[in-house]
Parts: structure tokens; sequence; C-alpha cells
């Protein structure tokens, strides 16, 4: 029996060893470095809100409303670059941007609004290097909605920006730190494609077969410290 434990216990280790230290490894990283750097919060620049409450002169929603096209499911007082907007869903989608004071529709935003989004959001150190709308085929490090216009920065960090052209937000922040974090993540779930299934049965069965390592080798720990029988 004490030969079974052995055997089992080293061939388990021997199949489920590598994803064992990858675990241990990714959940030191990520346990270790805070994530708000990962999100890169600490170079969001602070500045004041608009006080909405002192726009006296914003366009009525019901006047947004004939702007529109389709069902208006959604519609949020908020502001742009210090000018208050109204951003209008359709149909449960972010899909208008529209200016409170004039009434004008701003969406889809071009680069130049994107810059300057971009700009005001970034307290770090650098500049805007290049800046591309992507329609389809999204690099990994972005899993949001389409089209979004990607700014790319001169950084140490390489931080990219993503804005939305249809509520004019920043829809993601990455950095090389985000991206390391983002590849250990896919490790440690073990969803190396889209890095988001925690329930897959490749980490399911993985884990199971940890479970089974454990056991062995408190079996092995048993027979180790177990009082050996003496004979007279």
């Amino acid at each position: 029996m004490r030969r079974w434990w052995f055997s089992i216990h080293k061939w388990v280790g021997l199949v489920i060893g590598l994803q064992i230290l990858a675990w241990m490894v990714s959940g030191l990283f990520m346990t270790f470095v805070p994530i708000e750097q990962v999100r890169s919060e600490h170079n969001i620049r602070k500045t004041e809100p608009l006080d909405l409450r002192a726009q006296s002169n914003v366009v009525a929603p019901a006047a947004v409303a004939t702007l529109l096209t389709g069902r208006i499911t959604r519609l949020e007082l908020g502001e742009m670059l210090g000018v208050p907007v109204w951003r209008a869903d359709i149909d449960g989608k972010p899909a208008a941007l529209i200016d409170a004071r004039s009434g004008t529709v701003l969406s889809p935003l071009d680069e130049s609004n994107a810059r300057r989004i971009a700009e005001a959001d970034f307290a770090g150190e650098g500049t805007i290097a290049r800046a591309m709308l992507i329609e389809k085929d999204p690099p990994i490090e972005y899993r949001g909605a389409l089209p979004v216009w990607q700014l790319v920065f001169d950084d140490e960090a390489d931080t990219h920006l993503y804005v939305s052209p249809a509520t004019g937000k920043v829809a993601a922040r990455r950095s090389g730190l985000w991206r390391l974090y983002d590849f250990l993540w896919s490790l440690h779930i073990m969803d190396y494609q889209t890095r988001d299934n925690f329930n897959n049965w490749l980490v399911i069965i993985s884990s199971a077969i940890g479970l089974v390592l454990t056991v062995t080798g408190f079996g092995i720990l048993v027979y180790r410290f177990w009082p050996k029988s003496t004979s007279n």
C-alpha cells in the first residue's frame, strides 16, 4: 500500500507539477502587485468635476429624443472635456453622444477628439505616438465594445488608452504591467484565449489532479511519521 502511495504521488506530481508552479507564481504576483497600479489608476489625471446643477441651458431629454432613431433605453447627463453631454443608449447599447448645450450630435468621435480625451485623462510621462480606430480584430488586451480608438503613448510603461467613439469615455487603460498580469492570469485560470472563463474543464481537471497530489502527499507523511512496529 505504501508503494502505491509513493507511485501515485510521483506520477501525479510529474503531470501537474508545472501547473501548480504556475498557480503559485501567478498567485504570488497578483497578491504582491497592487491592482491599482495594474489598472494604471495612478496615472489618471485628477480634475475638478463639472457641477451639472449649474448648467441652466441644458437641452431637455425630450428634445434629445427627437435627434435619435430607435428605442432609447438610457439617457445620461454627464461631461466630456468640461462640456455637459448627453449619452444615449439605443436598445441597450451605447449609441450617441450629444452636446447638452447646443443639441449637436458629437458621435462618433473623430481622432482629434479621441486624442484630447486621452491627453486629458493621462497624468503620466509621455505623449501620444499614434492613434488608430479599431473596428474589428482588436488586440487581446482590449475586450470591450467596438469600434474603439486606440491611443498609444511613448512612455516607459507603453501605455495604451482606449476611447469609445460612442460615449467619449476611456474604455480601458493598458500598460506593460497590465499585460504581464493578464498573461499570468491566463496561466492561473488556464484560459489562454479569452482569459475570462474561470470555470473551464481544463482548470477543473487540473484542480482535481492537484487535490489527488495533496491527498497522496499527506498519505506519505502519515507513513513517514507513523510509529514503526518493533519486534522483541
